[in-house]
């Protein structure tokens, strides 16, 4: 018997429990009401002969019954208005909170923060809108810069990105560097002021850097001179976030702030550099695969021998290249350059020796023209030079300077030094043709007239080179 009982009173419980929260306040109040009326009532009728012993009239009795049927009456009112004042201050607040976090669950895009605006309460309900409308808001502006920063075209377009947001969160004196693990240095990739000062030490060895050797913060304000090589000590306060994906650090954001008490009892500055660590986060793994993007697409466009430009990349911007060269009037010299007798350096010294030539030729050729122009690896033993925004007639000049440059060098390989030259085919964009693969192929024909003249020459591309109608 006592087991049912316990069982039942269990399954009552349970049934309480697990009802809404207005449902359990509204049973309490009622439950308080209850008892108190009943407490009323049993000790209205316990004195009530002790009453009728003091001759106490009838009309009494009635207006004590009246008194009691009006307090009954005016409990069960406010009962209801209790209900109606709880639901509309806790209930339907309670329930804007769980519709939203339900929404965000499935479709944060549809969240409509205004609905809170109707919920003016000062109380403890009304700070927590406050609150969760503030949580609401930071997390859908993450969403959006996540969202940003994946569509950005490169690495810098993000680190611009994410200097606005914290400038927009007033941290208004910052740098973001850029690690490089490979090599253990690290460079500035973004400063608020081209005037702040950068210590070279930790550029050129990374691990001097404690939040980079750490992959911690590192902050002034939890411990005085955690770091050594700040620039500022003394000067201001500083806050140094770690750019960490995984277990690797790919950069650090050095924040500057007040050297000031108010600064450490900052609440509200405390919430920013928190908010600022949020989009640090956000943004680390879209560094990192637009970093590793990058590589790729580097190792896709680059000979891995010469690591010069190879005929893929040249496919890839030929056309933009060429499009601004015409919008510009300017003219792009083409180089066709071929070592004179390569393979017999693989036939006598072997492909080491080889390898190590192309690689020097590349080496000489790149260094003999400006950082504008591109040296690609046509194939082989062919290098294609283009000279961008030359004046016409100058490609001709600088293709003899290649020519010399080649013919004096010294290819130091582990058989003994090597000596070769190289022979140039010559032709001009648009001036001897307004099609471009057209100019490489009236290059490369100087080329074939430059072999077949005795090589170790530089040939200018002429028109009776060329009897056919189409290239």
């Amino acid at each position: 018997m006592g087991r049912i009982m316990g069982n039942m009173v269990e399954k009552i419980l349970a049934l309480l429990i697990n009802r809404s929260l207005f449902w359990k306040v509204g049973f309490i109040i009622g439950l308080c009401i209850l008892i108190n009326f009943t407490l009323t009532l049993f000790f209205f009728y316990k004195i009530k002969d002790e009453l009728e012993l003091a001759k106490v009239s009838s009309i009494t009795f009635t207006y004590l019954e009246n008194i009691i049927f009006i307090f009954v009456i005016f409990s069960f009112l406010l009962l209801i208005l209790g209900a109606i004042a709880f639901w509309f201050m806790v209930k339907r607040p309670i329930d804007l909170i769980i519709e939203t976090l339900n929404t965000m669950k499935y479709d944060p895009e549809k969240i409509d923060l205004r609905v809170f605006d109707k919920i003016k309460f000062k109380d403890e309900i009304g700070i927590l809108i406050e609150k969760f409308k503030e949580l609401l808001q930071n997390y859908r502006d993450l969403q959006k810069y996540r969202h940003l920063i994946e569509n950005d075209e490169s690495v810098e377009d993000i680190y611009e990105r994410l200097a606005q947001h914290l400038k927009g969160l007033s941290l208004s004196s910052f740098v973001i560097y850029e690690v490089s693990n490979s090599q253990n240095t690290m460079r500035p990739v973004y400063k608020s002021d081209e005037s702040l000062d950068i210590n070279v030490e930790k550029i050129f060895n990374a691990d001097k850097c404690r939040a980079k050797r750490t992959g911690k913060v590192v902050s002034s304000l939890d411990a005085q001179r955690p770091c050594k090589l700040y620039e500022y000590e003394g000067i201001t306060n500083y806050y140094c976030i770690p750019i960490v994906t995984g277990n690797k650090v790919l950069g650090v954001v050095e924040i500057h702030l007040p050297l000031t008490d108010a600064t450490l009892r900052d609440k509200n500055l405390i919430e920013k550099l928190k908010l600022a660590t949020s989009y640090i986060e956000e943004t680390a793994p879209v560094v990192e695969s637009k970093r590793y993007a990058e590589v790729l697409r580097e190792q896709t466009h680059k000979d891995p021998l010469t690591n010069l430009y190879n005929r893929r990349f040249l496919e890839n911007i030929l056309d933009n290249l060429t499009a601004q060269i015409l919008r510009r009037g300017t003219t792009l010299g083409i180089l066709m350059c071929d070592l004179d007798f390569f393979k017999s350096v693989n036939d006598k010294y072997g492909h080491e020796a080889g390898d190590i030539v192309l690689k020097e030729t590349a080496r000489v050729l790149a260094n003999s023209v400006r950082k504008s122009d591109l040296v690609v690896r046509f194939g082989g033993e062919e290098f294609l030079i283009l000279l961008i925004d030359i004046r016409e007639g100058e490609a001709e000049k600088i293709a003899e300077k290649l020519r010399k440059a080649i013919e004096v060098h010294e290819f130091k390989t582990p058989k003994g030094i090597v000596r070769r030259t190289i022979s140039i085919g010559v032709s001009e964009f648009p001036t001897d043709s307004s099609t471009i693969w057209e100019a490489i192929k009236f290059a490369d024909i100087a080329l074939y007239k430059a072999k077949d003249g005795g090589r170790n020459k530089v040939i200018r591309f002429r028109r009776e080179f060329w009897t056919e109608e189409e290239y």
